[in-house]
């Protein structure tokens, strides 16, 4: 990596900025197609931040289709890869992540209602497997942000219309941080976690139903509810996220391992 390329600055999106410099480098052919990125270790040395946060931004560069991974074999820039508009990283406090969720909203709600028409037996098993993947990994005493994000992304797969994931992808850093303030916020609550349990299977269970306006209308209420539940949040949360996240990094030490991707049937 070239010696200009502008260390993140210590903040509560620290991921986000790190994804952009990674993606900027990409884009100015620091690393062409198909080129292999440093190990996490490499880059964490290089940043001066932990492997768990590089972790974090190339999973939002993969989720964005700028890399891929490849078992046993690491993080590559990907053959055709996408290059998003860019956008200011938003103000951290929790009126951004309302905005996001008001976002979130008209295009959330129509995926879920044309996953519900569209969907194929294989769609419908990689969604019934993504939420499966939240409950493990709560189970496991993680956030599990990665996965829930991933839910809601199988979702859009499932509406068969490409724009879909592309807006869902152009937008995943924010949304990225946005979960992880809700799930932080809906964690500290028994009850609020038993109700996003329940709204992610309404959802599941409309779209495996092929009933469109009751997946678009569950869809409406996890999104409203969610705000709902954000704004009890207490008024310490964001300082709450920020010690999960220092929680998260300090326990990643662990060898470097490149993660799996693809559809695993259960």
């Amino acid at each position: 990596m070239s010696e200009n390329i502008e260390q993140p600055s210590r903040g509560p999106q620290l991921s986000e900025q790190v994804a952009q410099r990674l993606s900027d480098a990409i884009q100015a052919g620091e690393w062409g197609r198909g080129a292999r990125l440093p190990t996490e270790a490499a880059l964490g040395e290089r940043f001066g931040i932990s492997r768990s946060v590089v972790r974090e931004a190339i999973s939002m560069l993969r989720n964005g289709g700028l890399v891929t991974s490849r078992r046993g074999s690491g993080s590559f820039v990907a053959e055709s890869p996408t290059v998003s508009l860019r956008l200011a990283i938003p103000d951290p406090g929790l009126q951004s992540v309302v905005e996001v969720l008001e976002l979130r909203r008209p295009l959330e709600v129509e995926a879920a209602r044309l996953a519900a028409e569209r969907r194929t037996p294989s769609q419908l098993r990689r969604i019934r497997n993504a939420m499966v993947d939240i409950d493990e990994a709560v189970e496991a005493g993680l956030s599990g942000v990665d996965q829930d994000l991933a839910f809601h992304r199988t979702i859009a797969e499932a509406a068969n219309n490409t724009h879909f994931t592309a807006v869902l992808d152009f937008y995943n850093r924010f949304l990225h941080h946005a979960i992880r303030v809700t799930r932080t916020n809906e964690s500290l609550r028994e009850t609020f976690m038993l109700q996003v349990v329940g709204e992610h299977q309404a959802i599941l269970d409309a779209i495996a139903a092929g009933d469109a306006e009751s997946a678009a209308h569950a869809a409406a209420i996890h999104l409203e509810h969610a705000e709902t539940r954000l704004r009890q949040a207490p008024t310490d949360l964001l300082e709450r996220v920020e010690a999960q996240r220092g929680s998260v990094a300090a326990a990643s030490s662990v060898p470097e391992s490149p993660e799996h991707t693809g559809d695993n049937s259960r």
